[in-house]
């Protein structure tokens, strides 16, 4: 499974999609704070011992949106609709690029279609480095796995955030001038 640091930085590119990054640098912490909570809320699972399992699913992503939706309307974006679509996406990425890791813990994969399948779904395509849980196994096996992982997520994951977020902020500034001329 990747690690917070590559959870957020897919969160980031998806909500960053959906609603571009704010100028302000105070709201733009607390939107990369509130995206990377999210990003990683589905991993809470491991607390009561049902990893990959109903929170990393389209259900739990559905739940997620609606609920955050309702009760903060403005968390990530200017409307309740983007606000919805955005923790969605953000949710969901999680399972998927848990999907394109190798998995080393039965259940095999996550179970993505919950509640409609209980199903535990794998692609067999890993894109992204796992990360290694076992912390007793040492230095080797456990801090320098672990930094490989995060520079792997960096390097893949980190150029398509800043593409999104020039895009976006771009895309925000360009308009903003047509308006100023018009």
């Amino acid at each position: 499974m990747p690690s917070p640091i590559g959870h957020t930085l897919g969160a980031l590119t998806f909500g960053w999609m959906v609603e571009r990054p704010p100028d302000d640098r105070r709201a733009l912490w607390w939107r990369v704070a509130a995206l990377a909570a999210i990003s990683v809320a589905p991993d809470l699972d491991l607390l009561i011992g049902r990893h990959t399992r109903e929170t990393h699913s389209i259900g739990a992503a559905f739940i997620a949106a609606t609920l955050l939706a309702w009760w903060r309307p403005a968390l990530l974006a200017s409307t309740r609709a983007r606000t919805w679509l955005a923790v969605f996406l953000v949710w969901l990425s999680h399972p998927l690029f848990d999907i394109l890791s190798p998995d080393g813990t039965a259940p095999f994969g996550v179970m993505l279609f919950w509640p409609f399948s209980t199903e535990h779904y794998t692609t067999g395509l890993f894109v992204l480095y796992p990360i290694n849980r076992r912390w007793w196994m040492g230095f080797e096996q456990f801090v320098l796995h672990n930094v490989v992982a995060v520079v792997r997520e960096l390097a893949l994951l980190g150029p398509i955030a800043a593409a999104v977020w020039w895009w976006r902020g771009r895309r925000a500034g360009s308009s903003q001038k047509l308006e100023a001329r018009s």
